[in-house]
C-alpha cells in the first residue's frame, strides 16, 4: 500500500504565481496613488481646521492657521494675548502636508473664492492665515489648494483638491476635481 503524497507540484505553483503576476499588471495602473496622498493630505488639513476651531472655543483665545509655502506645512498659532504675534510662551505647533504634497490647483480652475494655492488675504509676517475666533469663527472665506507634485509636473487635473473654510461657522468642506468640475467630496 503506498501512501498518498501531500503538497502541491511546482507546475501548480507556477501557475499560480502566473495568475498573480496578471492580475497585478491588470490592476496596478488603476491604483491612483497620488490621488490617495491629496486625499489624506486634504483630509489633515480639514481635521487641523477642527482642531484649531476647538482649541480657539474651549481655550477662549485666537488660534491662527498659517500656511507655509516654504516649509510645506501648516502652523497652528494658539494666539493666547491675541494680538497677532506669536509671543515667547504662546505654543505653535506644525503639520507638515505629507511627502510629495504641495499646495496649489495643479492645472485644476479655481474655486468661487479665487485662485491659489490660497485665497486668504490675511498675513503674518508674510504668511498667509486665516484666524480661529473663540466664537469658532474664522477670521474670513477662504480656500486651500492642495496637489502632489507629480500630479503637478505631470499636469493631472483631477488629483487636485481644495479645503474651503466657511467665516461663519468654521467649519472645512472639502472638494476633488474629477477633470471636467469640482464635486463636494467625504472622502
Amino acid at each position: 500500500m503506498t501512501r498518498a503524497m501531500r503538497g502541491f507540484t511546482l507546475i501548480e505553483i507556477i501557475m499560480v504565481l502566473a495568475v498573480i503576476a496578471i492580475v497585478t499588471a491588470v490592476a496596478l495602473p488603476k491604483l491612483n496613488l497620488t490621488g490617495a496622498k491629496s486625499d489624506a493630505a486634504t483630509r489633515e488639513v480639514s481635521n487641523l481646521v477642527m482642531r484649531a476651531q476647538r482649541l480657539a472655543v474651549t481655550d477662549g483665545y485666537n488660534v491662527n492657521m498659517l500656511f507655509d509655502v516654504s516649509s510645506n506645512s501648516i502652523r497652528l498659532h494658539e494666539d493666547a494675548n491675541n494680538d497677532n504675534q506669536i509671543g515667547n510662551n504662546e505654543r505653535v505647533r506644525r503639520y507638515p502636508l505629507g511627502d510629495g504634497v504641495t499646495y496649489g490647483q495643479g492645472g485644476a480652475p479655481a474655486r468661487p473664492n479665487g485662485a491659489g494655492p490660497f485665497t486668504f488675504t490675511r498675513t503674518m509676517s508674510g504668511t498667509p492665515e486665516v484666524i480661529f475666533r473663540r466664537d469658532g469663527s474664522a477670521s474670513e472665506n477662504g480656500t486651500i489648494y492642495i496637489t502632489t507634485l507629480n500630479a503637478q509636473a505631470a499636469g493631472r487635473t483631477q488629483d487636485a483638491r481644495a479645503v474651503e473654510i466657511v467665516r461663519a461657522t468654521g467649519r472645512a468642506e472639502r472638494y476633488k476635481y474629477t477633470g471636467s468640475t469640482w464635486q463636494r467630496s467625504s472622502f
